[in-house]
């Protein structure tokens, strides 16, 4: 049975949360006297005021969550939080419209990274935090959230973070909160970490602090138009492709990490992820070269750092890497859609399903072979069940449907193809920046209808939901006591 009071309970917690984030940016615009104190001070009382009214008036002392309040809390959280944290953006004069702030609101909180902003230098400092911000906490949130409120979803809650069951929750020995509290102490700490080392490469605090909480968020939002291309700073560089690689790591084996030993990281997941890395990196390196007319040490260096950035959902950018060809831009695409590990705060089809979808396809294969031979999909000498594998299957449908869907619409609207299919993967892959010379890496989305806007957002938090919560509030039988 769904108990609506706790739902909206729970909801106005998050809505408050939001609102207490809204006072750093604010105290950062009183600190430079810039033009947006007033209308972070009305954003931020408005969210408190909304976030606390529903705290009051649907407080209770029994706070027990079932299965179908997590999922409503889950599903209906999003387009509520998105709508109240454009309001600092709708506000801004440099935002042109209500589409625009929602677009940019849904591209942070989703940590995709795609921009409607042109020059990203003219926006007032408390902005740019703000940016930066919600990307931070839409990175934090997937992690806490997954473990705390989805254990349904047979990829999802803990076992999503349990690095493709090679870890068990009871193998943990923690409950969810607590997990929940040292993955928090995790994203904080890395966060940290990659702050102070970009304040050491040359960056100023600002700079480092924003791009810290982004990196570790693999959200993409950069304080410079150019992005990290910027800087051409190869010790910033590196940093940030360790913060980027450290994000798409399942962070629960992290945990696994502290309390066994450090050789656990390198489980099946971890290892193919690194060898794809691997593999697309020299790829575009070597066709860069080739074909570009490029140092290979020069060459190397842009496709380590926009391959990682692009395959983790990052977005950062050095280079305009539209215009290395096709070679490359297919490989991007494809990158697009891998993504990183489950339980990370990348974007995409994940490692581990396609663990799961090459497993299958050796199991189908030795059947065909051997018709009565029993053939098991097992992954690290663990079987996969039909449920799981139902999931990735449905997934995968809901994921290629989306792509083919908008790019449709985007095709029906005269846009070329690549233009068409990079804005549909990179949204529903939560990547950021598109391919060619409109959505590509130093161009913006301002240019799209409202409509595609509104399509690319739509499209961006359903790959952040992973379509499962979606899907279950849309059957009749979820409604039913």
């Amino acid at each position: 049975m769904i108990n609506l009071r706790i739902v909206l309970f729970f909801i106005g917690i998050l809505i408050s949360c939001l609102g207490i984030a809204m006072i750093l940016p604010l105290l950062v615009e009183i600190k430079n006297s810039e033009i947006n104190v007033t209308n972070f001070l009305i954003s931020t009382l408005l969210t408190l005021f909304f976030g606390i009214s529903l705290i009051l008036a649907f407080k209770q002392e029994e706070k027990k969550i079932n299965v179908k309040d997590t999922i409503l809390i889950t599903t209906f959280s999003w387009p509520v939080m998105i709508i109240l944290s454009s309001l600092p953006f709708y506000l801004d004069v440099n935002c042109e419209n209500y589409i625009d702030a929602i677009f940019e609101a849904t591209s942070g909180l989703t940590t995709t990274g795609a921009t409607v902003y042109e020059e990203v230098e003219s926006l007032s400092s408390g902005i740019l935090i703000w940016r930066a911000l919600l990307q931070w906490l839409g990175g934090l949130g997937i992690i806490v959230f997954a473990i705390a409120i989805i254990p349904i979803f047979n990829i999802g809650g803990i076992k999503l973070f349990t690095q493709d069951w090679s870890e068990k929750p009871k193998d943990l020995h923690y409950r969810p909160k607590e997990i929940a509290k040292l993955l928090g102490s995790i994203y904080i700490s890395f966060t940290l970490i990659i702050l102070i080392l970009l304040y050491a490469s040359g960056l100023n605090f600002f700079d480092a602090f924003s791009h810290a909480l982004t990196t570790i968020a693999t959200g993409g939002f950069s304080t410079k138009s150019s992005s990290i291309g910027h800087y051409n700073n190869l010790f910033t560089e590196l940093i940030i492709i360790f913060g980027m690689l450290a994000a798409s790591l399942p962070f629960t084996l992290y945990i696994t990490c502290f309390r066994k030993n450090f050789t656990s990281i390198f489980d099946s997941q971890v290892l193919l992820f690194f060898s794809l890395i691997i593999f697309f990196v020299f790829s575009v390196a070597l066709w860069v070269h080739l074909n570009n007319n490029i140092n290979f040490f020069l060459a190397l260096r842009l496709s380590l750092f926009n391959s990682i950035s692009i395959m983790t959902g990052t977005g950062y950018s050095t280079e305009n890497f539209s215009n290395w060809g096709y070679f490359a831009n297919t490989m991007f695409l494809i990158m697009m859609l891998v993504g990183g590990c489950s339980g990370s705060t990348t974007g995409g089809l994940k490692i581990f399903r396609i663990q799961v979808l090459w497993a299958l396809v050796i199991k189908e294969l030795k059947t065909i072979r051997s018709p009565r031979a029993i053939s098991n999909i097992n992954l690290k000498n663990i079987n996969i069940n039909e449920n799981i594998i139902n999931s990735v299957m449905i997934i995968l449908f809901c994921f290629i449907f989306s792509v083919f869907f908008i790019a449709s619409i985007f095709l029906y609207y005269g846009y070329d193809f690549i233009t068409s299919v990079s804005a549909a993967v990179t949204s529903v892959s939560v990547v950021g920046p598109g391919l060619g010379n409109i959505i590509g890496p130093e161009e913006s989305f301002t240019q799209l209808p409202s409509v595609l806007k509104l399509l690319l957002s739509f499209g961006m938090v359903l790959g952040r939901l992973e379509y499962l919560a979606f899907l279950i509030i849309l059957a009749p039988k979820f409604w039913i006591k």
